[in-house]
């Protein structure tokens, strides 16, 4: 694939022209619409933002095969990554998890009460997943991280402990996909499904993509901090 990542002079407005998807990153650096014919260099000037960081997440975001060399690491703030995996968190758990269980629950009502106890169900046992992990990193993972940071290296704890226990999320969300893709009944109409879907495969799509920027570079990035001291 031929493409051209995104640089400091890409005007923002072509960010999301290319991929409509990063209208959900955005808001996690505290960006919204109106920045005109800026370019991702003005705008993080004026927001204060480390353009590296914001650079960095939207091609992981945008190309599939996109992979930052070492050069554009050593560049990026951990504490950035932190916070904006934390605005990520607090957007999952109260808008965007609870818009997609509404979503499937009301589908729930025209569906046999069979089939509406499963997704019942298995919603219940996503909702619970979810929070269980991102609780694990906030009172775990980042504290831990924020003490190497500053200097100390708490209780023994090591990064490699959090890549062990890193939970798939996503496994409960193709649970979901393919019981109302295959097992729904006739009146469950693609008409009635689709929405719900389409939501579901945009949410998977963005926690895939929050999952390897834990696994390939705030993990990768503190191991280094472990090993150096700084």
């Amino acid at each position: 694939m031929k493409y051209v990542i995104f640089s400091e002079n890409t005007r923002m407005a072509d960010l999301i022209l290319v991929n409509s998807r990063l209208l959900y990153v955005l808001p996690y650096f505290g960006i919204g619409l109106g920045f005109g014919e800026k370019t991702v260099k003005q705008v993080c000037s004026e927001k204060k933002i480390s353009v590296s960081l914001l650079l960095l997440v939207c091609n992981i975001y945008t190309f599939d095969d996109y992979s930052p060399d070492s050069s554009c690491l050593r560049q990026i703030p951990v504490e950035g990554i932190i916070v904006y995996l934390q605005n990520s968190h607090k957007d999952y758990l109260e808008i965007r998890m609870p818009q997609v269980i509404d979503n499937i629950l009301n589908l729930v009502k025209v569906c046999r009460i069979k089939n509406g106890n499963i997704l019942n169900s298995f919603c219940e046992k996503y909702r619970q997943e979810a929070i269980a992990h991102f609780k694990y990193e906030e009172e775990t993972v980042f504290p831990y991280i924020m003490q190497l940071l500053g200097g100390t290296g708490g209780s023994g704890y090591k990064i490699r402990e959090y890549e062990r226990n890193h939970s798939d999320i996503d496994a409960a969300l193709e649970d979901l996909k393919n019981i109302i893709i295959k097992y729904l009944p006739e009146e469950c109409t693609i008409d009635k499904c689709r929405d719900v879907l389409l939501e579901l495969f945009m949410f998977e799509y963005d926690l895939c993509k929050h999952t390897l920027l834990e696994d390939k570079i705030l993990i990768s990035l503190v191991e280094l901090i472990e090993k150096d001291g700084q």
